[in-house]
Protein backbone atom coordinates (compact mmCIF):
# COMPACT_ATOMS: atom_id res chain seq x y z
CA UNK A 1 0.00 0.00 0.00
CA UNK A 2 2.99 2.71 1.00
CA UNK A 3 4.92 1.85 -2.47
CA UNK A 4 1.05 2.36 -4.19
CA UNK A 5 0.66 5.66 -2.26
CA UNK A 6 4.26 6.84 -3.36
CA UNK A 7 3.81 5.98 -7.12
CA UNK A 8 0.55 8.04 -6.75
CA UNK A 9 2.03 10.75 -5.35
CA UNK A 10 5.09 10.67 -7.88
CA UNK A 11 2.43 10.66 -10.79
CA UNK A 12 0.65 13.53 -9.29
CA UNK A 13 3.83 15.67 -8.69
CA UNK A 14 4.77 14.79 -12.63
CA UNK A 15 1.45 15.55 -13.68
CA UNK A 16 1.17 18.84 -12.17
CA UNK A 17 4.47 19.97 -12.93
CA UNK A 18 3.94 18.92 -16.71
CA UNK A 19 1.07 21.04 -16.61
CA UNK A 20 2.83 23.90 -15.37
CA UNK A 21 5.56 23.83 -18.17
CA UNK A 22 3.14 23.65 -20.73
CA UNK A 23 1.18 26.48 -19.62
CA UNK A 24 4.72 28.55 -19.15
CA UNK A 25 5.85 26.93 -22.71
CA UNK A 26 2.09 28.61 -23.82
CA UNK A 27 2.59 31.57 -22.25
CA UNK A 28 5.92 32.70 -23.77
CA UNK A 29 4.67 31.39 -27.24
CA UNK A 30 1.76 34.06 -26.76
CA UNK A 31 3.90 37.16 -25.06
CA UNK A 32 6.54 36.62 -28.00
CA UNK A 33 3.48 37.74 -30.22
CA UNK A 34 2.85 41.00 -28.31
CA UNK A 35 4.94 44.17 -29.26
CA UNK A 36 7.54 45.96 -26.48
CA UNK A 37 5.92 49.09 -26.63
CA UNK A 38 9.11 50.20 -25.45
CA UNK A 39 11.27 49.13 -28.02
CA UNK A 40 13.38 51.08 -30.86
CA UNK A 41 13.80 50.12 -34.12
CA UNK A 42 15.83 51.03 -37.15
CA UNK A 43 14.70 50.58 -40.49
CA UNK A 44 14.25 52.23 -43.82
CA UNK A 45 11.34 53.80 -45.35
CA UNK A 46 11.00 57.42 -43.54
CA UNK A 47 13.26 60.11 -43.77
CA UNK A 48 13.63 61.33 -40.28
CA UNK A 49 12.86 59.74 -36.93
CA UNK A 50 9.54 59.05 -36.07
CA UNK A 51 7.84 58.59 -32.30
CA UNK A 52 4.89 56.81 -31.56
CA UNK A 53 3.89 57.54 -28.22
CA UNK A 54 1.05 55.86 -26.43
CA UNK A 55 -1.25 56.98 -23.51
CA UNK A 56 -2.86 54.93 -20.46
CA UNK A 57 -5.28 53.87 -22.76
CA UNK A 58 -3.08 52.67 -25.23
CA UNK A 59 -3.94 54.84 -27.81
CA UNK A 60 -1.13 55.54 -30.18
CA UNK A 61 0.17 59.14 -30.88
CA UNK A 62 2.41 59.34 -33.68
CA UNK A 63 4.56 62.16 -34.48
CA UNK A 64 7.20 62.87 -37.38
CA UNK A 65 8.49 65.03 -39.74
CA UNK A 66 6.39 64.55 -42.66
CA UNK A 67 3.09 62.72 -43.42
CA UNK A 68 4.56 60.48 -45.14
CA UNK A 69 6.54 59.55 -42.11
CA UNK A 70 3.68 59.95 -40.34
CA UNK A 71 1.49 57.48 -42.17
CA UNK A 72 4.37 54.93 -41.91
CA UNK A 73 4.33 55.22 -38.35
CA UNK A 74 0.74 54.54 -38.03
CA UNK A 75 0.81 51.75 -40.23
CA UNK A 76 3.48 50.59 -37.97
CA UNK A 77 1.30 50.98 -34.76
CA UNK A 78 -1.48 49.82 -36.25
CA UNK A 79 0.17 46.29 -37.70
CA UNK A 80 1.58 46.47 -34.06
CA UNK A 81 -1.76 46.30 -32.60
CA UNK A 82 -4.23 44.92 -35.00
CA UNK A 83 -3.05 42.52 -37.22
CA UNK A 84 -5.38 39.94 -36.70
CA UNK A 85 -8.16 41.89 -37.24
CA UNK A 86 -6.49 43.41 -40.19
CA UNK A 87 -5.36 40.42 -42.00
CA UNK A 88 -9.23 39.23 -40.91
CA UNK A 89 -11.07 42.18 -42.48
CA UNK A 90 -8.60 41.85 -45.41
CA UNK A 91 -10.12 37.90 -46.23
CA UNK A 92 -13.05 39.38 -45.51
CA UNK A 93 -13.29 41.53 -48.39
CA UNK A 94 -11.64 39.13 -50.84
CA UNK A 95 -14.12 36.51 -49.72
CA UNK A 96 -11.54 34.15 -47.99
CA UNK A 97 -12.60 33.51 -44.58
CA UNK A 98 -13.65 30.02 -45.46
CA UNK A 99 -10.59 29.04 -46.20
CA UNK A 100 -9.89 29.34 -42.19
CA UNK A 101 -13.34 28.70 -41.24
CA UNK A 102 -14.63 26.25 -42.86
CA UNK A 103 -18.89 26.37 -44.53
CA UNK A 104 -19.78 28.31 -41.84
CA UNK A 105 -18.18 31.92 -43.62
CA UNK A 106 -19.21 30.28 -47.05
CA UNK A 107 -22.27 32.74 -47.52
CA UNK A 108 -20.10 35.78 -46.09
CA UNK A 109 -17.57 34.62 -49.01
CA UNK A 110 -19.95 34.56 -51.96
CA UNK A 111 -21.54 37.89 -51.23
CA UNK A 112 -18.44 39.75 -50.87
CA UNK A 113 -16.92 38.09 -54.12
CA UNK A 114 -20.17 39.27 -55.87
CA UNK A 115 -20.03 42.38 -54.68
CA UNK A 116 -16.25 42.60 -55.79
CA UNK A 117 -14.80 44.89 -53.09
CA UNK A 118 -11.38 43.63 -53.09
CA UNK A 119 -10.97 43.89 -57.29
CA UNK A 120 -12.53 47.34 -57.23
CA UNK A 121 -10.96 48.54 -54.13
CA UNK A 122 -7.38 48.04 -56.26
CA UNK A 123 -8.22 49.24 -59.12
CA UNK A 124 -9.68 52.43 -57.40
CA UNK A 125 -5.87 53.21 -55.99
CA UNK A 126 -5.31 54.66 -59.23
CA UNK A 127 -7.86 56.80 -59.32
CA UNK A 128 -6.93 58.50 -56.14
CA UNK A 129 -4.54 61.87 -56.02
CA UNK A 130 -0.94 61.69 -55.60
CA UNK A 131 -1.28 62.66 -51.92
CA UNK A 132 -3.71 59.87 -51.11
CA UNK A 133 -0.99 57.78 -53.20
CA UNK A 134 1.57 58.53 -50.76
CA UNK A 135 -0.38 58.15 -47.95
CA UNK A 136 -1.48 54.58 -48.73
CA UNK A 137 2.04 53.74 -49.74
CA UNK A 138 3.28 54.95 -46.94
CA UNK A 139 0.49 53.64 -44.53
CA UNK A 140 1.74 50.05 -46.67
CA UNK A 141 5.30 50.20 -46.11
CA UNK A 142 5.01 50.77 -42.30
CA UNK A 143 3.12 47.77 -42.02
CA UNK A 144 5.24 45.49 -43.35
CA UNK A 145 8.09 46.96 -41.81
CA UNK A 146 6.16 45.40 -38.69
CA UNK A 147 5.93 42.20 -40.65
CA UNK A 148 9.60 42.21 -41.28
CA UNK A 149 10.33 42.77 -37.87
CA UNK A 150 8.42 40.37 -36.70
CA UNK A 151 10.14 37.51 -39.00
CA UNK A 152 13.77 39.20 -38.76
CA UNK A 153 13.59 38.84 -34.86
CA UNK A 154 11.48 36.00 -34.49
CA UNK A 155 8.96 37.82 -32.65
CA UNK A 156 6.78 35.30 -32.41
CA UNK A 157 3.51 35.16 -35.33
CA UNK A 158 2.43 39.06 -34.81
CA UNK A 159 -0.46 38.49 -32.70
CA UNK A 160 -1.59 35.72 -30.72
CA UNK A 161 -4.28 34.27 -32.92
CA UNK A 162 -1.88 33.31 -35.56
CA UNK A 163 -0.94 30.25 -33.14
CA UNK A 164 -4.43 28.93 -33.56
CA UNK A 165 -4.85 29.79 -37.26
CA UNK A 166 -2.42 30.01 -40.42
CA UNK A 167 0.38 32.31 -39.82
CA UNK A 168 0.76 32.82 -43.52
CA UNK A 169 0.54 36.68 -44.03
CA UNK A 170 0.86 38.35 -47.49
CA UNK A 171 2.33 42.05 -47.46
CA UNK A 172 0.30 44.82 -47.16
CA UNK A 173 -1.08 46.71 -50.25
CA UNK A 174 -2.82 50.16 -51.09
CA UNK A 175 -5.70 48.60 -52.29
CA UNK A 176 -5.77 46.51 -48.71
CA UNK A 177 -6.83 49.79 -47.02
CA UNK A 178 -8.95 50.69 -49.67
CA UNK A 179 -10.81 47.35 -49.52
CA UNK A 180 -11.01 47.67 -45.54
CA UNK A 181 -12.44 51.04 -45.64
CA UNK A 182 -15.39 49.79 -48.56
CA UNK A 183 -16.19 46.87 -46.44
CA UNK A 184 -16.37 48.68 -43.13
CA UNK A 185 -18.75 51.38 -45.33
CA UNK A 186 -21.05 47.96 -46.55
CA UNK A 187 -21.42 47.06 -42.95
CA UNK A 188 -22.81 50.43 -42.17
CA UNK A 189 -25.33 50.20 -45.00
CA UNK A 190 -27.62 47.79 -43.04
CA UNK A 191 -30.03 50.86 -43.17
CA UNK A 192 -30.58 50.87 -46.56
CA UNK A 193 -33.88 49.12 -47.30
CA UNK A 194 -35.30 51.69 -44.44
CA UNK A 195 -33.57 54.95 -46.55
CA UNK A 196 -34.90 53.78 -49.84
CA UNK A 197 -38.02 52.82 -48.30
CA UNK A 198 -38.23 56.66 -46.46
CA UNK A 199 -36.82 57.81 -50.09
CA UNK A 200 -39.59 56.40 -52.18
CA UNK A 201 -42.57 57.74 -49.63
CA UNK A 202 -40.98 61.51 -48.99
CA UNK A 203 -41.21 61.85 -53.27
CA UNK A 204 -44.94 60.48 -52.86
CA UNK A 205 -46.11 62.53 -49.86
CA UNK A 206 -46.22 65.46 -48.22
CA UNK A 207 -43.32 66.05 -45.54
CA UNK A 208 -45.58 66.11 -42.71
CA UNK A 209 -47.18 63.06 -43.51
CA UNK A 210 -43.60 61.28 -43.76
CA UNK A 211 -43.18 62.82 -40.38
CA UNK A 212 -46.18 60.81 -38.96
CA UNK A 213 -45.81 57.46 -40.72
CA UNK A 214 -41.80 57.14 -40.65
CA UNK A 215 -41.10 59.66 -37.88
CA UNK A 216 -37.48 60.64 -37.47
CA UNK A 217 -34.91 59.52 -34.66
CA UNK A 218 -34.96 61.67 -31.86
CA UNK A 219 -32.50 64.65 -31.40
CA UNK A 220 -30.92 66.94 -33.23
CA UNK A 221 -28.08 64.52 -34.68
CA UNK A 222 -25.12 64.89 -35.82
CA UNK A 223 -24.97 66.32 -39.38
CA UNK A 224 -27.48 68.68 -41.25
CA UNK A 225 -28.92 66.16 -44.13
CA UNK A 226 -30.23 67.51 -47.43
CA UNK A 227 -33.74 66.68 -48.44
CA UNK A 228 -33.85 63.24 -50.20
CA UNK A 229 -34.62 65.16 -53.56
CA UNK A 230 -31.48 67.02 -53.79
CA UNK A 231 -29.72 64.09 -53.44
CA UNK A 232 -30.79 62.81 -57.12
CA UNK A 233 -30.52 65.94 -59.58
CA UNK A 234 -33.71 66.39 -61.35
CA UNK A 235 -35.69 64.98 -58.81
CA UNK A 236 -39.23 66.79 -58.14
CA UNK A 237 -41.70 66.05 -54.92
CA UNK A 238 -44.76 64.20 -56.26
CA UNK A 239 -47.11 64.78 -53.79
CA UNK A 240 -50.61 66.04 -55.07
CA UNK A 241 -54.55 66.67 -54.14
CA UNK A 242 -54.77 63.55 -56.44
CA UNK A 243 -54.39 60.10 -53.97
CA UNK A 244 -51.25 58.41 -55.36
CA UNK A 245 -51.02 54.72 -55.44
CA UNK A 246 -48.92 54.92 -52.39
CA UNK A 247 -50.81 57.07 -50.69
CA UNK A 248 -53.83 54.74 -51.11
CA UNK A 249 -51.49 52.03 -50.14
CA UNK A 250 -51.01 53.60 -46.54
CA UNK A 251 -54.85 55.00 -46.08
CA UNK A 252 -56.23 51.22 -46.71
CA UNK A 253 -56.63 49.55 -43.83
CA UNK A 254 -54.65 46.25 -43.43
CA UNK A 255 -55.22 42.79 -43.77
CA UNK A 256 -57.74 41.23 -40.65
CA UNK A 257 -55.72 38.03 -39.39
CA UNK A 258 -57.20 34.84 -39.48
Amino acid sequence: MATLFRWLMRLLIGSVLLTIAAIAILYWFATRSIPDYNDSFEMAGITAPVEIVRNNSNVPHVFGATDPDVYFGLGFAHAQDRLWQMMLLRRSAQGRLSEIFGERTLATDELMRRLDIYNLAVKSVEAQDDYTKAALRAYSAGVNAWLGEVNNQALGRGAPEFWIFPPSIAPWQPGDSLAVMKLMGTDMARHLDAEVLRAQVSLAIDPERVLDILPDVPGTGLVALPEYADLIPGTTHQASAAPRPVDRLLRSKPPALS
